[in-house]
């Protein structure tokens, strides 16, 4: 053997990338071994140290992965990106991750201890506040879940997407409320980009990141950003079609072991689905599932059978898709350029709802606060401000009418919203979800624009207090601010 393979020139430190993961270092120069294995800048820097302890705190990152943001929850750090991409990449890798080596599930902890809340705080916000209009998450699954990883001591890649869905969760448990932050924040397009990274094996992990999918779209679409919800829903449909196919199910009932939970994932499909299309300020969203015959069958049973015996959470969202289900194919068989006879099914649907409210409702004088009426305005508003402002039409006088009375439904319900606001019941009962919420306010701000003389005084202030209400929380409130052809800006003073 030469003499100089014999004695190898090593450091008398451990490489940077080592110290910072923990993990064991061969010290060779000019790239220690793991780092050459693993296709990894290696750095050598003994004078500068790689990690600083705060007090108080058995967290060691050389820096902050999180900062805490008081009304608009955490906020990731550069270095919190780059530590989740690269982990999560490092276990996708031909080699298997050490033992000692950092792991998403731990580093979501960290970052949530840097963000001033814990995995406890984030799963209790978010069945108190989302669970009740988007039940696709079951609690005990998910702490049962949370309690195996904790008894096990450690975490390993199937417990990747159950990470994600926790960032998920806490992305969604707070809206921000400071003038300057935007929704596209880092710690949203590093979690996008780790639900194209993370990857399943078994049911369990699949239905998480499905779930984590779910969530991710409806923070975008309360966000306005139509284009990336679609793309992310559409992820969403591949992944439960997954599911199907790989499920295995009973021989004598024929039901899988996922089968509640994947019809309520296949349903939250439909509801985000028509609220992107209705919520979309310049109405350039279309529907990915126009119609029931895009679903299995034995989901449509599911969808438009529902059972009022027992009302609940499960129950009343049940309802709401099924409404929405309708609505949306209904809209779907409406052409470019409708005519009157192309409203009728939409308008049928519309006055079927006002009166089932009619029947149930304790006062008759107010209009019903609920997502699928929502979904309806919005649907018959923007038809009809198709055939207003089509040049070629005559004076109608059903449409008249017609706007009229989509006009005394939208701002009724604008001022039960706005009586809602003054009360602060921001948890109450009846309250319109987001999804909701921006469909009447679109619907509002469409019927405002093709009425003969516009929305009265009274009815003009009311949803530009609601708006600037709901634009602290949600950012879908400001693509209705910012219509070319509407007043709001105009009239904002």
């Amino acid at each position: 053997m030469p003499p100089e393979r014999l004695l190898e020139n090593k450091a008398a430190r451990a490489c940077r990338h080592c110290r910072l993961h923990k993990r064991r270092c061969d010290k060779k120069l000019p790239r220690c071994s793991t780092c050459s294995s693993k296709w990894t800048r290696c750095e050598y820097d003994d004078d500068t140290p790689t990690e600083t302890v705060d007090p108080g705190t058995e967290l060691e990152w050389s820096e902050p992965l999180a900062i805490r943001r008081f009304l608009c929850g955490l906020e990731l750090t550069s270095a919190g990106e780059k530590q989740l991409l690269w982990i999560v990449c490092h276990g996708k890798g031909p080699y298997e991750p050490e033992s000692d080596s950092i792991s998403v599930m731990s580093l979501v902890k960290d970052i949530f201890s840097y963000g001033g809340t814990t995995v406890e705080e984030v799963t209790a916000d978010y069945f108190a506040k989302v669970h009740e209009w988007l039940p696709i998450v079951y609690r005990p699954t998910v702490m049962s879940e949370l309690e195996r990883i904790s008894l096990k001591g450690f975490t390993e890649p199937r417990d990747n997407p159950m990470a994600l869905l926790l960032l998920c969760m806490d992305m969604i448990n707070h809206h921000c409320r400071h003038p300057h932050h935007g929704p596209n924040t880092l710690l949203y397009r590093t979690t996008r980009r780790l639900f194209s990274l993370v990857e399943t094996s078994g049911h369990p992990e699949q239905l998480a990141k499905l779930q984590a999918g779910l969530l991710l779209t409806a923070y975008e679409c309360g966000h306005g950003m139509a284009v990336e919800a679609s793309l992310t829903l559409a992820t969403c449909v591949g992944l439960v079609r997954q599911l199907d196919m790989s499920a295995s199910r009973n021989p004598y009932t024929g039901e899988a072991p996922y089968d509640t939970m994947r019809n309520l994932c296949w349903a939250a499909i439909i509801f985000l689905d028509r609220a992107i299309t209705f919520s979309c300020s310049d109405g350039t969203a279309t529907l990915l599932i126009p119609t029931r015959g895009s679903l299995p069958q034995d989901l449509i049973s599911f969808v438009t059978q529902v059972e009022f015996s027992e009302v609940n959470t499960e129950t009343k969202f049940h309802a709401r898709v099924y409404a929405a289900l309708c609505i949306g194919e209904a809209i779907a068989a409406v052409p470019g350029l409708p005519n009157a006879s192309d409203c009728a099914a939409v308008e049928a649907l519309f006055h079927d709802l006002v009166r089932q409210h009619a029947e149930t409702s304790d006062n008759k004088d107010i209009y019903p606060v609920c997502e699928g009426m929502a979904m309806a305005l919005s649907a018959v508003a923007s038809l009809y401000k198709r055939r207003a402002q089509n040049p070629g039409s005559a004076a109608d006088a059903k449409l008249s009418l017609d706007i009229k009375f989509a006009y005394n439904i939208a701002f009724e319900m604008c001022r039960v919203e706005g009586a809602l606001i003054k009360t602060r019941k921001d948890s109450h009962a009846h309250r319109l979800c987001f999804s909701g919420l921006s469909c009447l306010y679109r619907a509002a701000v469409d019927l405002d624009e093709i009425s003969p003389n516009g929305s009265t005084p009274e009815d003009f202030k009311q949803l530009r207090e609601n708006l600037k209400w709901f634009l602290r929380h949600w950012s879908v409130a400001g693509k209705y601010g910012c219509e070319p052809a509407s007043r709001w800006r105009d009239n904002a003073n």
